[in-house]
C-alpha cells in the first residue's frame, strides 16, 4: 500500500470510528482493527492522536468547503428571488450532510470537541475566507457575515444529527422547517438590491 493510500485509509477508518464509537474511543487500536494495518503507521503519517484527529477533521471540512464552493453560483442567479435561490443551496448542502452519515457525525463530534479549538479552529476559519468573500457580495455591509455563516452550518449540523439519530425523520417537510429557520434568521441581512453587488 503506497503512504498515500495508506494514510487515506487510515483518515477513512477514523472518520468510520468517530461516528459510530465517539472521540473516547477512537484510539490507534479501534482504527486499525480489522484493515491489516500496524499501529506503528499511524505514527509514520501522523505525530500523535490529536494531530491524526486534526488532518481527519481537515479532510472533512475541505469537502464541505468544496461542496459549498461547488453550489454557491445559485446565489448569483439573479433571474430567482433570494428566498429561491437559499432553497437551492440550502438543499444541495443538506442533501450532502444526509448522504454522508459518517462523515457529518465524525465532523460535529470533532467540531464540538476541545481539539477543534486547540487545534483545528484557527484553519477552519481561514478554509473558509472564500466562501465568505463570496457570500459578502449578497449581503448588506453592516452584516458579519461570517457569523452568519457559523449559525447557518450550526443549525443545519444541528438537524442533521437529529435525522442521523433517528430523532427526526428524513423528509420534506422537516428539511422544509429547518430551511425556514435558517432563511428566517439570514434574511434580513441580504442586499434589497441586486445591483448592488457585483456577479
Amino acid at each position: 500500500m503506497s503512504p498515500q493510500n495508506l494514510r487515506e485509509t487510515l483518515i477513512s477508518r477514523t472518520i468510520t470510528v468517530i461516528a459510530n464509537e465517539g472521540l473516547d474511543k477512537t484510539t490507534t487500536k479501534a482504527i486499525t482493527k480489522d484493515t491489516g494495518i500496524n499501529e506503528a503507521y499511524i505514527y509514520r503519517q501522523f505525530s500523535d492522536k490529536s494531530d491524526m484527529l486534526a488532518k481527519t477533521f481537515e479532510v472533512l471540512d475541505e469537502e464541505l468547503v468544496a461542496k459549498t464552493m461547488e453550489h454557491l453560483p445559485v446565489m448569483y442567479m439573479r433571474e430567482l428571488d433570494y428566498e429561491l435561490r437559499c432553497r437551492i443551496f440550502f438543499s444541495q448542502i443538506w442533501k450532502f450532510l444526509l448522504g454522508n452519515r459518517d462523515k457529518c457525525l465524525a465532523f460535529v463530534r470533532y467540531y464540538y470537541s476541545p481539539y477543534f479549538s486547540k487545534y483545528s479552529a484557527t484553519s477552519h476559519k481561514n478554509r473558509y475566507i472564500p466562501v465568505v468573500e463570496k457570500f459578502k457580495e449578497a449581503f448588506k455591509q453592516e452584516a458579519d457575515v461570517w457569523m452568519i455563516l457559523n449559525h447557518i452550518l450550526n443549525v443545519m449540523l444541528d438537524f442533521a444529527v437529529k435525522v442521523h439519530n433517528n430523532q427526526m425523520p428524513d423528509k420534506d417537510i422537516y428539511a422544509e422547517h429547518v430551511f425556514r429557520v435558517v432563511y428566517a434568521s439570514v434574511k434580513q441581512y441580504f442586499k434589497e438590491r441586486d445591483e448592488e453587488y457585483a456577479v
